[in-house]
């Protein structure tokens, strides 16, 4: 690969009209030929003005996802894919600076071995809503990522991107991780590019599951992939509210798949979910790992730590609790970003 490649562009929507806006102008203000780059989306028939907006910003294609879920979405896109590379965008993220794409995609033009690249970092502005700044700070979606050490961005707690064990070879701009099988650090949405005939490569199914897909792929041994040092933004929680009801559906959605799932969350054994649950109720730890955080970069958005781990551990330990009753997943009913 010499010249600059196709990005086939992926988006799930349900009633994204609050951010898919923002979403798709950072898309087309990119700095990279359009006719190398295709936007196809499936909806879960979304109510509010999505379908307006996709239209308004002439997408390629819009297919209807009867599955309603982000994986059930990805496994309809996966085949519709026409270009060299795959780019996983959901409606709340937004590219930082109109570069991005052209940086993201150098690794694959740089080096064969790279089947995949990811922004190291979560953008972080001081305008953002405090809990969405301290979740860029932290480089994190779930704080138990933290304690098993399977991170995938940036974390001003740690001054790592991930302590996941791993090869590392560091270029101008970016560098390059060398994974190995079982030991994978939580990638694979939010800005992450794979090559199309790799993607194809590990199993679709009615469901796609992002950190499994990675996961497979490493196994079949495709090992490089690229930490771009560049940021992607995600819209991720205005508020605890907001925050409760996505932990919920991250817990119950994994406890009712996690038969057919094949990301290795337990390589490190449970004592990190221990050290999780111990440090929550001790409080004490959390205020030095805030304080760690504060100490590279002074925001009052670091108190959020605290409320946080203690919100993600009485949720996922309700929803343990509740699967045992009721196997089901997290109903989608009257969703909204």
């Amino acid at each position: 690969m010499t010249s600059l490649p196709g990005v086939s562009v992926l988006i799930p929507t349900l009633n994204a009209e609050r951010y898919l806006e923002g979403c798709l102008r950072s898309l087309r203000e990119q700095e990279y030929p359009p006719d190398l780059i295709e936007i196809i989306v499936a909806d879960a028939d979304s109510v509010d003005a999505t379908r307006g907006i996709l239209s308004r910003y002439r997408v390629d294609s819009i297919v209807a996802n009867p599955g309603v879920t982000t994986e059930a979405a990805r496994a309809i896109l996966n085949p519709l894919a026409t270009k060299e590379l795959v780019l996983y965008v959901d409606a709340d993220n937004y590219l930082v600076g109109k570069n991005w794409l052209r940086r993201m995609v150098q690794p694959f033009i740089d080096d064969e071995r790279v089947f995949a690249a990811e922004p190291l970092r979560f953008d972080y502005r001081r305008s953002d809503p405090a809990l969405n700044r301290y979740f860029s700070l932290a480089g994190i979606n779930d704080p138990l990522s933290l304690f098993m050490g399977n991170y995938g961005r940036y974390s001003y707690i740690t001054g790592k991107w991930t302590q996941v064990r791993h090869g590392e070879e560091v270029r101008i701009g970016y560098l390059i991780a060398e994974l190995m099988p079982g030991h994978v650090p939580t990638m694979g949405s939010q800005g992450f590019i794979v090559r199309t005939d790799v993607l194809r490569q590990v199993s679709q199914g009615e469901f796609y599951f992002d950190l499994d897909g990675v996961t497979d792929m490493v196994e079949k041994g495709h090992r490089y992939v690229a930490k771009v040092d560049v940021s992607i933004g995600h819209q991720f929680a205005r508020g605890l509210v907001s925050l409760r009801r996505k932990v919920r559906r991250r817990a119950e959605d994994y406890l009712y798949w996690r038969d057919r799932r094949t990301y290795p969350w337990l390589t490190s054994g449970k004592w990190p979910i221990v050290r999780f649950a111990l440090y929550t109720v001790l409080v004490a730890p959390l205020i030095w790992q805030a304080f760690r955080g504060w100490a590279r970069v002074h925001d009052w958005a670091w108190l959020y730590h605290i409320p946080v781990c203690w919100l993600t551990l009485w949720i996922y330990g309700g929803a343990v609790i509740r699967s045992g009753i009721q196997h089901a997943p997290h109903s989608r009913e009257g969703w909204q970003h």
